[in-house]
């Protein structure tokens, strides 16, 4: 549509009759559920269904109120103009009701569907944009699907569609850099106090002998590659001591931020086969630990250059200062290419999809039988 007042080509939205009263159904419905559920102590132990609805219900019914996306938009307009290689559609409020949204019309085409050059370095930089606004403003664009991002016709990457947020504390925004500082270091054995420090096992856990485990696991998953890159038959047994043995859970803040950076991930698989997201990430980690004033974020960037040991290591600082470099190269110039080629990142060799596999070996005897005509059998009986 075209503003008659200013002629500007506009996007306009609108809600669709009764999806509010349906919306509330299938959410009552399920909360039902949810409630059941309680009754079952092993599942309330691992997953509060409930209290896991609701943060998604909350955010739904935010969702459906047009007002407030006009809002958030604005927000982030103003908050990513700390990237100049990101577009964020204006919005206008004068137009704009709880049921009709008016914004900014962006030329260009789903960045899942391009067939740009410069694809992979808009997911890239897309992954520095949404750091940035988890760990950096705490205020977080949870609905990344691919047709909410765009390659523009000059070549940016247009994040659309701000209805569905959700807001972090610092100290879940500390927490969680914490974690990837550990994790893009591979020490693992910190881990076990960053799932405490997040939320995920209760305080007081001992997580020392579950380390082992996390190394394979973890190991394979920071690879890169995907799903696919993983060989789950092998890591069976990893997985089923940590999930089995301790009292993992999913703290339902962190249920969106889990959704949002699986799509993101998924739409950087398709033009790069072995992307790995907490590489990518290493350069705005780099930039917050080296910038931060928080005592936690200075403490984490003294671990990352002393280790436990507290003995200086070169190589880190080398690799940290590599990392902010392109962080600024994401900023200033737009170059999202990505950090991590063919296993090395910076200057460091950490692997890619496929180099790691499970350290436990499962035991699969009960899967060598004649049961349904041998159908479920994985080895080979001649």
């Amino acid at each position: 549509a075209t503003l008659a007042a200013t002629g500007e080509l506009v996007a306009v939205k609108v809600q669709r009759p009764g999806v509010l009263e349906t919306v509330s159904l299938d959410l009552h419905l399920a909360r039902e559920l949810g409630c059941f559920a309680r009754n079952f102590p092993f599942l309330v132990e691992r997953l509060d269904a409930v209290a896991l609805l609701d943060e998604f219900a909350y955010r739904f019914y935010q969702e459906l109120d047009y007002n407030l996306e006009c809002e958030n938009g604005l927000k982030i307009r103003e908050q990513m103009k700390v990237l100049p290689m990101v577009v964020i559609p204006d919005n206008f409020p004068e137009y704009t009701s709880r049921r009709v949204h008016v914004a900014e019309w962006v030329d260009g085409e789903k960045l899942s569907q391009s067939k740009a050059d410069d694809v992979g370095a808009l997911v890239n930089l897309g992954v520095i944009t949404y750091l940035t606004q988890l760990l950096d403003k705490g205020f977080f664009h949870a609905d990344p699907h691919p047709g909410n991002m765009m390659r523009t016709t000059d070549g940016k990457l247009a994040i659309l569609d701000f209805g569905l947020m959700t807001e972090v504390t610092d100290n879940q925004k500390y927490g969680m850099i914490e974690a990837i500082a550990h994790l893009i270091n591979r020490d693992y054995d910190q881990i076990g106090q960053d799932f405490i420090n997040l939320d995920f096992i209760p305080e007081g856990t001992d997580t020392e002998p579950i380390v082992p485990a996390l190394t394979a696991v973890f190991d394979v998953a920071l690879a890169g590659g995907g799903a696919k890159s993983i060989n789950f038959q092998e890591l069976a047994a990893d997985l089923a001591e940590i999930t089995f043995e301790y009292p993992f859970r999913i703290p339902p803040y962190f249920a969106l931020v889990i959704r949002a950076i699986s799509v993101l991930e998924g739409i950087a698989l398709v033009g790069n086969p072995n992307f790995a997201i907490i590489d990518e990430a290493y350069p705005y980690i780099a930039r917050r630990l080296m910038t931060d004033d928080s005592p936690r974020l200075k403490e984490a960037l003294r671990y990352m250059v002393y280790g436990k040991e507290g003995s200086f290591d070169a190589e880190k600082l080398i690799d940290l200062l590599q990392a902010l470099e392109k962080f600024s190269a994401v900023r200033d110039d737009g170059d999202g290419s990505a950090f991590k080629v063919d296993g090395v990142r910076g200057s460091k060799n950490v692997g890619t999809a496929g180099d790691f596999k499970g350290s436990q070996k499962l035991d699969l005897s009960d899967r060598d039988s004649d049961v349904a005509g041998g159908k479920f059998r994985v080895s080979d009986p001649n």
